[in-house]
């Protein structure tokens, strides 16, 4: 069990999942962590229980007693020293699409996956500048992504607020007042 929870909580981070586009895209993986963390919480505790009778009670010690620990040291160890692809590691794609959509005489795209990256649209501006809002979580009020703004920092809709990371890119977050 611990294995298979740690495995489903891996593909999660590295976002070896299938695609978030759907009718409820940001459940399975919210729900499956959900479940993996329960399961790990409960085996955890069997663990501790067993662990502390084997030791306390029997005064032995089994090398199977270091199994989970070692599963899960191992597997948040991998986590840390491999992060997960970051937007620098995609930049070209992430230009590409971006010059594409600069080109197209459509304003938006929908549902654009690059790498490990989810976007509910990619959608230019009447400036030139190409925004990647970010697909997934619970943001009913705040969006967030990345902006191509080639003529200086792109003017955003509503609370926007944007940060410089380099060339013509910038990170954005923008609240959606009523």
């Amino acid at each position: 069990m611990t294995g298979i929870a740690v495995a489903v909580l891996v593909c999660i981070h590295y976002d070896w999942w299938p695609s978030r586009f759907g009718g409820w895209r940001w459940a399975d993986p919210l729900l499956f962590a959900g479940g993996a963390v329960l399961v790990l919480a409960v085996t955890g505790l069997v663990w501790a229980i067993r662990t502390l009778y084997v030791i306390g009670q029997d005064r032995r010690w089994s090398w199977w007693i270091a199994a989970a620990p070692a599963v899960v040291g191992v597997a948040a160890l991998v986590a840390v020293l491999f992060p997960p692809t970051g937007f620098d590691d995609l930049r070209p794609e992430f230009e590409r699409i971006a010059l594409d959509v600069r080109a197209s005489p459509e304003q938006s795209r929908t549902n654009v996956e690059i790498g490990r990256f989810d976007f509910l649209y990619v959608r230019k501006d009447t400036r030139g500048a190409v925004y990647f809002v970010e697909a997934g979580g619970l943001g009913l009020t705040v969006s967030s992504g990345w902006a191509y703004s080639p003529d200086g920092p792109p003017a955003g809709f509503d609370d926007f607020s944007a940060t410089h990371i380099g060339g013509a890119w910038y990170k954005f977050t923008a609240v959606w007042r009523d």
